[in-house]
């Protein structure tokens, strides 16, 4: 029987492994894969699919979840998790 939270979700570590490798999208340093709270409409902890990962270092990874508002955050930010995420799961399949 099928979780009905993970059905259609994503999971593919060779992909995480690339976006960990992309560096943090803030910063550029090393990066770890954070799995976008707020895309598919979800709010709140629940993960994503591995499709909506993003490169964050540890700090700003620690900085995103401790803010409280993902969205916000991004914004603050002046970035679009959401849209690196479409972009870059994208190539990653036609590549």
């Amino acid at each position: 029987m099928v979780n009905k939270e993970w059905a259609g979700k994503v999971r593919d570590q060779r992909y995480l492994e690339h976006v960990r490798a992309q560096g943090c999208l803030v910063c550029s340093r090393p990066a770890q894969a954070h799995h976008l709270t707020h895309a598919e409409g979800l709010r709140g902890m629940r993960r994503t699919g591995d499709q909506w990962a993003v490169p964050l270092c540890k700090e700003h990874h620690d900085h995103l979840h401790a803010h409280g508002n993902e969205s916000r955050w991004w914004a603050l930010q002046g970035l679009d998790g959401i849209e690196w995420a479409k972009g870059m799961f994208e190539w990653y399949q036609s590549n």
